[in-house]
């Protein structure tokens, strides 16, 4: 999936973009706001542009918000849920299944060929294999992750 596309989630789903400078985070959604913050003035590259958006999209669609009165396991389960829609959603089977057939089999390639973070591949990778969907001779990132 390519920045556009998460783009055009967020218009989709009427989520205003919104250049917003802070002190602390490059990206924030906003409980029933139907925002999305970002600040581009930190925002370095095309891959962290958009595994920030796919992030708080993955807050939106698996309603995973939190305050800051919330705990920290609960915090902990709501980044979890956003990581595991960004990676999903970024990191499908058949890219991984592409990029295995092309020969590309080490993480940090993977990872720059789809344009995400090394965290979302290991991330994708390991559901996909752990839900069956990866098999013995597709298993080529085992020595790495």
């Amino acid at each position: 999936m390519e920045l556009i596309d998460l783009e055009n989630i967020s218009s989709k789903e009427k989520i205003s973009l919104i250049n917003y400078k802070m002190k602390k985070v490059k990206s924030r959604i906003v409980y029933n706001s139907y925002c999305i913050f970002m600040d581009y003035s930190k925002i370095t590259s095309y891959t962290e542009e958009k595994c920030l958006l796919a992030e708080e999209l993955g807050h939106y669609y698996y309603s995973a918000y939190y305050s800051i009165s919330s705990s920290q396991a609960e915090i902990n389960r709501q980044e979890y849920k956003a990581l595991k829609w960004k990676s999903l959603v970024c990191v499908p089977l058949n890219s991984i299944l592409n990029c295995f057939k092309n020969g590309i089999c080490n993480l940090l390639d993977i990872a720059e060929e789809l344009q995400v973070q090394p965290n979302m591949v290991e991330f994708a990778y390991n559901y996909y294999k752990n839900n069956g969907q990866l098999f013995t001779n597709e298993e080529m990132l085992e020595d790495i992750i």
